[in-house]
């Protein structure tokens, strides 16, 4: 750390030698109040250099400890006579350790001393101040420091105190004092200066008059004779220039004449390599569209014939033998399940032979018993006695008893047969719910399997539906680029046959290229500069144009007039020329927009730059374009419109109503396809690019595989739905057969039920009617034979013939049960067999299938061999013709661009020659204007041979090309300048004006002339004497020594003023920047607020973060003004600091303070209870941005009194009194060691 610890001895409130540290990245000093948090504060601070005045003592001695005042007063303590306070540092740059000390000792006087030393080493307290300022530890400034209070002080200062402020930490301040005095002198030699520029002044005036008067003449006669020598000097300089170009010109042509011949030679060479490559390409163009066709056509009967042929045999075996492998395994699954039946009918046979067995048995026995029965005969008589009498008595219930019992033993036996069908239909009914659970989830598999092949077959229509519609919307674009390529090229073969031009068009295009090189406003021909909006509009707009179309175009009538004489010096022929500045305009006529359809203003059907509006306007007028003569004749006689008409076959009907017939055909409209030519080839250029992107983003897809996909998933869809079918026919069959068992078993048991109930009901109330008669009848005889009742006596001897019926019973049951289980098997079995035979006859006919499958995929696989291997041959050699074709291609394209380069090359060199005679022309021409000028103003020029009377001021003869006219290669030949045999001598040029050409030299001659002719015209000479210009020359001498050494020490003082004013600006406004750069992210930082705060700041319109502002007064000498400090806090609007609340000046002054000490910033900052006036959210935010700058090159130490804060720091430092002991102590607590 850079403050690594602090020693204290007998300083304030610490007794003794303590040591206290070491101090961490952030530490946090604490402790409760007047324990010595401050002190330790002033310990740093005197250690540091600041005076006792700011440590809260008058003296001194009032920093050293004073023994007895923590103790116990009544016991005497000597009083130490020294203290001192050290402070071990550590440079983070180096890892050098440095201690600083600083000692106070009482004198005899009772006066304090401090004693300052550097590692032990006394020095002066200005080494030692310098010492820390090299460490950026500013003592005057105070950068390293902020007391209890200061916070609230910067809070409140005014702008000037701020401006003050950071005068100190720049370090312009200590220039103060210099500044004043050196202001103060300067202003005084400025002021004995000025006065002394006010003496001189009037005798200057003097002395201007005297010698305006004495030399008036002189300099009148010395301005004419320079006029007439620049004049002389610049024309000598404009004739040897002339004349050097002229060579320079004809040297140029005669170079490039020589490169032609070979030129012309490569140019026919290439073109003739062209138009071979193109014939070649051409050919094999051809071959690659053949085979092309060829190729498609195979691939199409492949894919549409073929294919899904193969595929559909794929499927259908795919089925097939799925299918036979069902078959086969339900056919093991019959065989053992009839096998299975099998060996239950022939249990249940030998388990009803059993039982038919027992039940012969038991009747035989039956039959024994009931002979070995008997009763007394008395008994017996007396009994059947009264059971006659007891049936006499009651006849009916007797019957009834008799009929319900036999009724009963026989429903009886058909409710066993009930229950064993019964039975049987459930378990039938069991069967069939498991087959309808089987069937439901084939069913439900089938239906999930149908939907999944329905979407991957969309899914594979759909792709192969966007393939081939991109397919086809792409030979249709390519259809079309073809047909606007054929028509490009068809339209650049008409133009280029119309573009024979005839001599004088020639000369009339070569006249405006040269009228365009020499005249920057000469903008062409009125038929360059505009275009029809549509070619039908052709015919009708030349005529519209008439005697305009072939008008020149300038901006200016200067510039005509200019052109006009150049036309007449050179005998190059007339022209007409419309100047856009002078040129008159008749408004348009609004009202023939809408005189009838189809008849439009001419103005509005051309396509032209809007500069040239008023000359399209100019030669256009009122006239209107109609689409045919009958339209024409309706508008102009009809209608009686006095307006000029012209139609698109070019029938003109003027104002006054005369009629003139129309012209048609190509040559009427041929200018306007010169203009369109090059806008043909560019179009030619785009078209074949586009038909070559287009082909290179054909749809790269399989439409075989897609194809074959699409039928492989229709036949399986199929499939798919006859098993559907079976299933649904099946589960429709168990349904059916279901409901029928479930019906017929509930009405039949019910129905039984009910009768057997019914029955019982009757026999219980018959049989109690019975029960009373005999109880009566039979009461003596019961008493005899001693039983309850005569039905004790019947059970009693019926019994066994009960239990015999009961045996009976169950025989005759077990019987009947095995009875129907054998038939219900045996139907069963006859089922199986049925199935068996029908699964049998399916197998069989599957296998049929299969083999005729499989021999017609044999033999469509073998035809689509035969295809591919056609197709592949095919391919081959299409793939090697697309490679000639690019090879040709490629040929061609760089055979055109030889031929291209070869042309522009030929072409440079013809305009380059053309353009150096037009320029020796002109030059010619001003050689010969600067000569009759010279003669018609007596100009004498130093002429070394001839004479300007040779010049002709008149005609003029025109620069005629040196050799022949024409030569059989049609070189063009350089002209013969004229010189009239006039040979000057250029020795008055120096040899910089020589080599200078330039337009800036010459507007140097032309304006020296003008000033000499301004200053001529002004010139008003005088003779009279002057008497008295001596007197006044010797009194201006002596005043010049005076002015001078006041002009002297004013600029000296000037000097140094403007140095230390700099100075001070230069270090105000460095620290001043850096502050304002770095104070609106301090602030930000300080104050930036939670999300919540920034939903309901951003419904207010207002940042969810502070902004922090500074702003200077004065910019010049901001030291000498104000700085206003504005803030605008989370949430609110602008405001200035002293509008804020009292959290938001502190939390702006600590911003302020953090901006300062970023400016030059000390290793350490020590801040003594900055956060007294601050809410736990802003002290949270303070310790957060202290933690987040703390590190090894800046050191916090923090006295704190809130938990919120020194929770955050990296180490805590306790302060506290012990009064035994009798002064402050120290803790040390490292808070890394517990993380975060």
């Amino acid at each position: 750390m850079p403050l690594h610890s602090v020693e204290v001895d007998n300083f304030k409130s610490y007794k003794g030698v303590q040591t206290i540290g070491p101090f961490k990245h952030f530490t946090a000093v604490i402790g409760p109040n007047g324990a010595g948090k401050s002190n330790l504060m002033d310990a740093i601070s005197f250690v540091l250099g600041v005076r006792s005045a700011q440590l809260r003592s008058t003296q001194l001695k009032d920093l050293i400890y004073k023994a007895g005042e923590l103790e116990d007063s009544s016991t005497p303590h000597e009083q130490p006579k020294k203290a001192s306070v050290t402070a071990n540092y550590i440079d983070h740059r180096n890892g050098q350790q440095y201690r600083f000390s600083r000692t106070i000792t009482v004198s005899s006087d009772k006066s304090g001393s401090s004693i300052y030393t550097i590692n032990k080493k006394v020095v002066k307290l200005e080494d030692y101040v310098a010492t820390l300022e090299s460490h950026n530890i500013l003592v005057k400034a105070k950068n390293f420091l902020v007391f209890q209070g200061d916070v609230e002080a910067i809070a409140s200062q005014n702008p000037k105190s701020l401006s003050k402020l950071i005068d100190q930490i720049s370090g312009s301040l200590e220039l103060a004092a210099e500044y004043e005095r050196k202001k103060a002198a300067y202003l005084e030699a400025s002021k004995n200066s000025n006065d002394t520029i006010a003496r001189r002044r009037v005798i200057n005036a003097e002395i201007k008059d005297f010698k305006h008067q004495k030399t008036e003449m002189e300099k009148y006669d010395q301005l004419c004779h320079d006029r007439d020598e620049a004049i002389i000097h610049h024309l000598l300089w404009k004739l040897f220039h002339i004349e050097a170009q002229i060579n320079e010109h004809l040297e140029s042509i005669e170079s490039k004449n020589e490169t032609l011949g070979p030129m012309r030679l490569e140019v026919a060479d290439l073109e003739r390599s062209v138009a071979a490559a193109r014939r070649e390409y051409a050919q094999v163009t051809r071959e690659v569209a053949r085979t092309e066709n060829e190729l498609k056509s195979k691939e199409k009967y492949k894919e549409e014939e073929k294919l899904p042929r193969l595929v559909e045999c794929e499927e259908k075996l795919k089925h097939l033998e799925k299918k036979k492998l069902n078959e086969e395994k339900t056919m093991a699954n019959l065989s053992k399940e009839k096998t299975a039946k099998e060996k239950e009918l022939v249990t249940l046979r030998r388990q009803l032979a059993i039982v038919t067995e027992a039940r012969d048995n038991f009747y035989a026995k039956q039959q024994a018993s009931n002979r070995n029965i008997s009763i007394s005969e008395d008994k017996l008589k007396e009994y059947q006695t009264l059971k006659a009498k007891s049936a006499n008595e009651c006849p009916k219930e007797h019957e009834l008893i008799k009929t319900i019992n036999q009724d009963l033993k026989t429903k009886t036996f058909k409710l066993s047969q009930l229950e064993d069908q019964l039975e049987q239909a459930q378990t039938r009914y069991k069967k069939l719910d498991q087959d309808h659970d089987t069937q439901t989830n084939r069913k439900t598999m089938t239906e999930n399997k149908i939907d999944g092949v329905l979407r991957e077959l969309n899914k594979k229509r759909k792709q192969i539906h966007d393939v081939q519609a991109e397919r086809t919307r792409q030979a249709q674009t390519e259809t079309e680029l073809k047909e606007k390529l054929q028509d490009c090229l068809k339209k650049i073969s008409e133009a280029g046959a119309a573009q024979r031009e005839t001599d004088s068009e020639v000369r009339m295009r070569t006249m405006i290229e040269k009228l365009r090189r020499l005249f920057p406003g000469v903008s062409g021909r009125l038929q360059d500069l505009c275009s029809p909006v549509a070619r039908k509009h052709d015919v009708a707009i030349r005529i519209v144009l008439g005697r305009n179309l072939n008008a020149v175009v300038v901006d200016s009538q200067k510039t005509a007039f200019e052109c006009v004489e150049y036309l007449k010096i050179q005998r190059l022929g007339s022209a007409s020329f419309i100047p856009l500045d002078t040129i008159k305009v008749n408004p348009v006529n609004e009202r023939l927009r809408n005189l009838a359809s189809g008849a439009r203003l001419a103005i509005d059907l051309i396509k032209h730059d809007p500069v040239y509006e008023r000359a399209v306007q100019h030669a256009c007028g009122n006239t209107i374009i109609c689409d045919s003569t009958q339209i024409a004749r309706n508008v102009v006689y009809d209608k009686g419109n006095e307006v000029k008409a012209v139609s698109l076959d070019g029938t003109v009907i003027h104002k006054g109503g005369n009629m003139s017939g129309g012209v048609t055909g190509l040559d009427s409209s041929r200018k306007f396809d010169e203009r369109e030519v090059q806008g043909l080839k560019r179009a030619q250029e785009d078209i074949l690019a586009k038909i070559k992107a287009n082909s290179s983003n054909a749809p790269r897809d399989n439409d075989e595989a897609l194809l074959a996909d699409i039928s492989r998933l229709e036949a399986t869809l199929a499939f798919l739905k006859d098993d559907l079918l079976a299933s649904e026919t099946a589960l429709s069959g168990i349904r059916s057969e279901l409901e029928v068992l479930s019906q017929k078993k509930d009405e039949k048991a019910q129905a039984e039920i009910d009768a057997i109930k019914a029955e019982l009901n009757s026999l219980q109330e018959a049989q109690i009617a019975v029960n009373r008669v005999e109880d009566k009848i039979f009461e003596s005889f019961c008493r005899s034979i001693n039983v309850e009742n005569i039905r004790d006596y019947e059970g009693h001897h019926l019994q066994l013939q009960q239990q015999n019926s009961v045996e009976q019973e169950r025989l005759e049951t077990t019987v009947s049960k095995l009875q129907h289980q054998i038939n219900f098997e045996t139907e069963q079995l006859e089922g199986l067999v049925e199935r068996q035979a029908t699964v049998q006859s399916s197998s069989e006919k599957t296998l049929k299938t299969l083999e005729s499958v499989t021999v017609k995929k044999q033999q469509v696989q073998n035809e689509m061999k035969e295809i591919d291997q056609e197709i592949s041959q095919l391919r081959s050699r299409h793939d090697d013709f697309v490679q000639t074709q690019s090879e040709k291609a490629v040929i061609v394209s760089e055979t055109k661009k030889e031929l291209s380069k070869a042309v522009k090359v030929l072409d440079a060199a013809l305009r380059d020659i053309g353009g150096w005679n037009d320029e020796i022309e002109r030059l010619v021409s001003d050689r010969l204007n600067i000569f009759r000028r010279c003669k018609l103003e007596s100009i004498s020029l130093p002429i070394l041979q001839g004479s300007l009377l040779q010049i002709p001021m008149e005609e003029v003869v025109r620069a005629t090309p040196v050799g022949d006219e024409a030569s059989s290669e049609n070189t063009p030949r350089a002209v013969t300048p004229q010189d009239y045999g006039i040979k000057l001598d250029y020795a008055k040029l120096d040899e910089e004006e020589k080599e200078n050409p330039s337009f800036e030299l010459e507007q140097h001659f032309i304006d020296r002339l003008a000033r000499l002719n301004t200053q001529i015209e002004a010139m008003v000479p005088k003779t009279r004497a002057l008497e008295k210009l001596e007197e006044v020359e010797n009194r201006l001498r002596d005043h010049d020594r005076e002015f001078e050494a006041a002009r002297k020490l004013a600029r000296a003082t000037k000097d140094e003023f403007n140095e230390i004013r700099n100075k001070r600006v230069n270090l105000f406004n460095q620290a001043y920047s850096h502050i304002k750069d770095e104070i609106h992210e301090v602030y930000r930082e300080l104050t930036r607020g939670d999300p919540h705060d920034g939903r309901v700041a951003s419904e207010r319109g207002v940042s969810n973060d502070g902004k922090a502002y500074l702003e200077l007064d004065d910019f010049e000498e901001p030291y000498l003004h104000g700085i206003k400090y504005s803030t605008m806090p989370p949430g609110k609007r602008y405001r200035d600091v002293e509008q804020l609340s009292g959290g938001e000046k502190t939390m702006a002054a600590l911003a302020l303070l953090f901006a300062i000490h970023s400016y030059q910033p000390s290793p350490f900052f020590v801040l003594d209870e900055v956060d007294a006036a601050l809410d736990n959210t802003n002290v949270r935010r303070i310790a957060d941005y202290v933690r987040k700058k703390s590190g090894e090159s800046v050191q916090f130490v923090v006295i704190s009194l809130k938990g919120t804060f020194y929770e955050k720091a990296s180490g805590l430092v306790g302060i506290y009194r012990d009064n035994e002991w009798g002064g402050t102590k120290s803790l040390t607590l490292d808070l890394d060691q517990y993380g975060d």
